[in-house]
């Protein structure tokens, strides 16, 4: 409403208007027409209210999971496209309405269960034992407290109640068991024609100019630069905040004193290592051959039949440590992999762990050394402490910070100085971007959207705050704009080549494989079929499983062969399909044969029965909480997500 007021409301009119609001917002305050200062909810759950400040915090701490659990790199377009922010949301309404739920049932965890779980968890032991201090420490250093923490440990123990009481009405009967079996080892007879990408395009003669030409003019829209727009824009973030905060020495003092605490209760260990590296895709086999290795390494080296360095220098793929003994020096928390860390910190001084896994290969670690942290002077830790600090204070301002942008440059929407100046940001320019791309703040799509939108663009008007991630958002508006203009078909020939010849290849590979399937279809013998085509070659039919894709049954052909209805008396069922590497494949199907259940045995079976058990579970639990949903008075405000 506030958008339509501000662009289609001008002249004296919207002066006086102004005047009128402004009177009871210095009288009462913006609050009172906010509900005074009460932060929106983005969601409700029967009237019980998730704030942006709630769902930021989950969206965070499930972000920085992924990222941890991801072995390649996450980017916020990821997150974005992953839509992770609305499926936290909905893991949070979920929990709301189990809560909910476990209340009115009257379910309870007693205080007991409680205490013996957070006893048996490893990070809050010393010496084996539970630790009041370091339970209560480590909770500090996450931001909870012990009774927040206790909580959350409570409502997991009752919601770990609930699933085991529906799972444990799941129940698989033998019909099933065999069903599964049939369609799981169900082998099939399949025979391929491949046609081959790179043979076909061989085949394909250069065009002239005047083909080129008039291809060009027939798509000339697809040869143009886009229309584009040069933003300007104010990001905001705790690492652009960071550095206009202040430090008090008294916050730099109790930092300090914290800081030395901890260092003074922290064991500083010293170690080496032997590593064999392993492969993602390394198969069993070689695994425990890694494993037995670096077993029978570690015994010789108890027996005094070899020194640790002997067998670094043997063994160890660790180029880096391999000519110092396999030395690490100090090892600190989360520099390997968490595996790593735990089991240098269960070692004593001298003592070699049993193999060890992590994501690079197998490790054997010595602890030479076990001893205090030296704890610096202030002087040498001020600077560290201090950016720390200064960070800190950034993520806690942030907020206030980021309302203040918003507001300020939706109210003065002319011009991005005043918002800018008073959170203490630069105003910073892009390059040009399109609504397709762009690079630097154009790499998010939400900007790009919201450069596109008609009163950003057409009115010039700064736009709303763009959330870009968490706590990190950004405020844009148009400083250039440049329409879409064809490019000359000379600038683009090249381009113009590429996609004809690929538009040309891609014809000629679907019409080829389209009358070789319609040839077989008709009883042609496959052979005799091929030969008459220099592109195509024959594998004549074998039966496979779902799981014997290979050299001469790609993936995509398999799946595409048990997607196939069987055929039907004598003639082949046929399908034409696409491989990962642009060559073409027609398949022929001959003939079906089921799983064989009697062939199972007994340890098989349970297992198929347990998944099967699992998936019913599952889909339990999924009704269960549709249910829920279904019966909850649920509003989410979609804005939250724009």
């Amino acid at each position: 409403m506030l958008m339509d007021i501000r662009e289609k409301i001008r002249g004296w009119l919207a002066y006086v208007i102004v005047g009128l609001i402004s009177i009871p917002f210095a009288l009462w305050g913006v609050g009172e027409y906010l509900g005074g200062g009460k932060e929106q909810p983005v969601a409700e759950v029967d009237g019980e209210e998730i704030t942006a400040r709630q769902l930021d915090q989950a969206f965070s701490e499930r972000r920085q999971q992924l990222i941890a659990q991801s072995e390649q790199q996450i980017t916020a377009e990821m997150i974005e496209r992953m839509g992770l922010k609305r499926q936290v949301l909905d893991q949070m309404i979920n929990e709301r309405l189990l809560v909910q739920f476990i209340q009115e049932q009257g379910y309870a965890v007693p205080d007991g269960l409680v205490a013996a779980t957070i006893r048996g968890i490893p990070a809050f032991e010393r010496d084996g034992e539970f630790d009041r201090e370091a339970y209560e420490r480590r909770l500090a250093q996450q931001g909870m407290t012990v009774e927040q923490f206790e909580n959350d440990v409570r409502r997991d123990l009752l919601f770990n109640t609930l699933d085991n009481a529906l799972i444990g009405s799941a129940f698989v009967t033998e019909p099933e068991v065999r069903q599964l079996v049939a369609l799981r080892d169900q082998m099939r007879e399949v025979g391929l024609v491949r046609l081959d990408r790179e043979t076909v395009a061989a085949g394909i003669a250069e065009p002239d100019e005047s083909t080129l030409k008039a291809y060009y003019d027939e798509r000339v829209d697809a040869f143009q630069r886009p229309e584009q727009v040069r933003l300007a824009y104010v990001e905001i973030s705790p690492e652009k905040l960071a550095a206009s905060q202040e430090v008090s020495d008294a916050a730099l003092q109790a930092a300090y004193d914290d800081y030395r605490e901890r260092m003074a209760d922290e064991a500083v260990r010293r170690a080496r290592h032997i590593l064999i590296q392993l492969p993602s895709d390394a198969d069993a086999a070689t695994v425990d051959e890694a494993r037995e290795q670096l077993e029978a390494a570690r015994e010789a080296i108890m027996a005094g039949e070899a020194s640790f360095e002997e067998k670094v220098a043997e063994l160890s793929d660790d180029g880096s440590t391999r000519e110092n003994g396999g030395d690490l020096g100090r090892v600190g928390e989360g520099e390997i992999a968490e595996s790593f860390d735990r089991a240098v910190a269960e070692l004593g001084e001298g003592e070699i762990s049993e193999p060890v896994r992590t994501r690079f290969g197998w490790h054997l670690i010595e602890v030479y050394e076990v001893g205090q942290a030296e704890v610096p002077p202030l002087e040498q830790a001020r600077g560290e402490l201090i950016e720390q600090l200064k960070q800190d204070a950034a993520e806690r301002a942030y907020y206030d910070a980021a309302e203040q942008l918003a507001s300020i440059s939706y109210e003065q929407p002319d011009s991005l100085v005043p918002a800018a100046e008073a959170v203490g940001l630069e105003i910073e320019t892009s390059d040009w971007i399109s609504r397709e791309s762009g690079e630097g703040i154009g790499e998010h799509r939400a900007v790009r959207d919201a450069a596109f939108d008609e009163a950003v663009l057409e009115e010039r008007f700064n736009s709303q705050l763009i959330d870009l991630d968490n706590s990190h958002g950004v405020v844009v508006r148009v400083e250039e704009y440049r329409e879409a203009q064809p490019l000359p078909f000379e600038e683009v020939r090249d381009q113009v080549l590429a996609q004809w010849r690929a538009e040309r290849i891609e014809t000629e590979m679907a019409e080829l494989a389209e009358a070789i399937e319609s040839d077989l279809a008709a009883g042609q013998d496959p052979a005799e079929r091929v030969a008459e085509v220099e592109a195509a070659s024959w594998s004549a039919p074998a039966w496979v499983g779902r799981g014997d894709a290979g050299a001469s049954m790609p993936r995509d052909a398999l799946a595409a062969a048990f997607a196939l209805t069987p055929p039907e008396g004598d003639a082949p069922a046929t399908a034409t399909t696409e491989l990962d590497n642009g060559d073409r494949a027609v398949l022929v199907l001959t003939g079906v044969r089921a799983g064989e259940p009697a062939e199972l045995d007994a340890e098989t079976r349970n297992r198929l029965a347990g998944q099967l058990e699992n998936n019913q579970a599952n889909r339990l639990i999924d009704a269960f909480m549709r249910s829920l949903r279904a019966e909850a008075e649920v509003e989410i405000r979609e804005s939250a997500f724009d």
